[in-house]
């Protein structure tokens, strides 16, 4: 008896048709957003994938893991890299991790937000902090702040003989550091074909950020730098290049093929 009122099979028959005559409740709002999100992606993915992986079906889907990536590129603020050079880090793991993507073993999202943790190894590798100085970041800081301040009192942009007497500095060390400052800001420019093609802005940045790129051996970065004018070197023709480089110009030649690759994948994510 329970309480003395039932027995022990009366309270269970009763117990079981309570919850039977209870009706479901519907699931929290967020959770339907997440099945309509995590279903949205997968048609979308499926889409790409089955009418040939074509770029007018992957910018849908790219659009539609926009939070994901951006959750990814909001961990990264404040770092001294160019946020677009981040930006399409992470764009080119999110593109790899769709490609390698198995709708048997996983979410879309959950894969590719797995797969964008990448990006931290390329952060720390490459971040300003880990490359300069930190006396060197602060005297930049401190450049560009006078610089801004400067510009703004006096309608226009200072001179490096206005910056030394502001800063307090030896005019010789302002004017390095302008002029490694300006040679940074400088946009690069050449083609890999012919120098005197017009490129836009998109492979102009697409060039820009290969320097930021792990796969790039010794040998095809100096090629990279020397085709491209990067990071202070100067901008060659090919058989110029596979004398300073020392290399046959046939590989000079193999390797430029390869970099026009490299830049190629990164307007894909751009």
């Amino acid at each position: 008896m329970i309480d003395g009122l039932f027995s022990l099979d009366e309270f269970l028959e009763l117990t079981k048709e309570a919850m039977a005559s209870k009706k479901p409740g519907k699931p929290p709002v967020d959770k339907v957003v997440l099945k309509d999100t995590q279903r949205k992606e997968h048609d979308l993915w499926h889409t790409w994938n089955s009418e040939g992986r074509k770029p007018e079906h992957l910018k849908p889907l790219m659009d539609s893991l926009k939070p994901v990536l951006k959750t990814e590129a909001n961990k990264w603020r404040g770092v001294e890299i160019p946020s677009s050079t981040i930006n399409a880090e992470i764009r080119k793991h999110a593109l790899n991790a769709i490609k390698s993507f198995n709708p048997e073993k996983a979410q879309l999202g959950t894969w590719v937000s797995n797969n964008l943790k990448k990006t931290g190894r390329f952060i720390k590798q490459y971040q300003n902090l880990g490359r300069i100085p930190e006396a060197q970041i602060g005297r930049i800081r401190k450049f560009k702040q006078a610089k801004d301040t400067l510009s703004a009192q006096l309608g226009y942009e200072p001179d490096t003989r206005a910056l030394a007497d502001h800063l307090g500095w030896p005019h010789k060390r302002v004017q390095q550091l302008h002029k490694e400052l300006s040679r940074e800001d400088k946009p690069v420019s050449g083609w890999l074909s012919d120098p005197a093609d017009v490129m836009t802005p998109k492979e102009l940045e697409a060039i820009r950020i290969l320097q930021y790129d792990t796969r790039l051996s010794g040998e095809e970065r100096s090629v990279y730098e020397l085709t491209f004018g990067i990071n202070g070197k100067p901008k060659l023709a090919p058989g110029e290049i596979a004398k300073r480089a020392n290399l046959h110009p046939s590989k000079v030649s193999r390797i430029r093929n390869r970099i026009k690759g490299y830049v190629q994948e990164a307007m894909e994510v751009l």
